[in-house]
């Protein structure tokens, strides 16, 4: 019991001498010892921050854009502008047609059953439309490309109701 007394008490006086030393100078850098920080570099955006609320405009009707010297039946009438497209289709089916055809603008695509598995060859350059008019003369079917419903449809041609010859 004694030795560890005095060990105790050896351990108390080693802390107290220690814990009392004077405090220490101030030695400044010199000036090849300095560290120098860079501010950080961001190599990409910033990460999007997703709220909750949204400020947002009520619904409206938006107001017919002006063009000054046309008229609006000439707007209706004039010409849309697509994209150009390259179609080439060897010995392909019309509704494998039909279907490369309408994803060239990301519509959907109908094709009739009954014609369906007819074959066609096709290469040629042209917008969506140009290009239903000549898979329509090439394989004498009826190609509608509807635009407001996004749909190209390929179907049978229609045949024409018999006329009396007017004299």
């Amino acid at each position: 019991m004694r030795s560890l007394l005095a060990l105790t008490i050896c351990g108390f006086s080693v802390l107290a001498l220690t814990g009392c030393a004077g405090p220490k100078e101030y030695e400044p850098y010199a000036t090849s010892q300095r560290t120098l920080f860079m501010p950080s570099v961001r190599t990409v955006g910033p990460e999007p921050v997703y709220s909750r609320t949204r400020w947002v405009r009520p619904p409206e009707v938006l107001p017919q854009r002006d063009m000054p010297g046309v008229t609006e039946a000439a707007l209706v009438n004039s010409p849309s502008l697509r994209t150009v497209f390259q179609l080439s289709l060897a010995n392909a089916t019309l509704e494998e047609t039909a279907r490369v055809l309408a994803a060239t603008a990301r519509y959907s695509s109908y094709t009739a059953p009954s014609i369906a598995n007819q074959k066609v060859s096709i290469k040629n350059i042209g917008t969506i439309d140009e290009l239903g008019r000549i898979i329509e003369k090439e394989a004498q079917v009826r190609v509608i490309v509807d635009h407001e419903n996004k749909e190209v449809r390929v179907l049978a041609a229609e045949a024409q109701s018999p006329r009396l010859f007017e004299e």
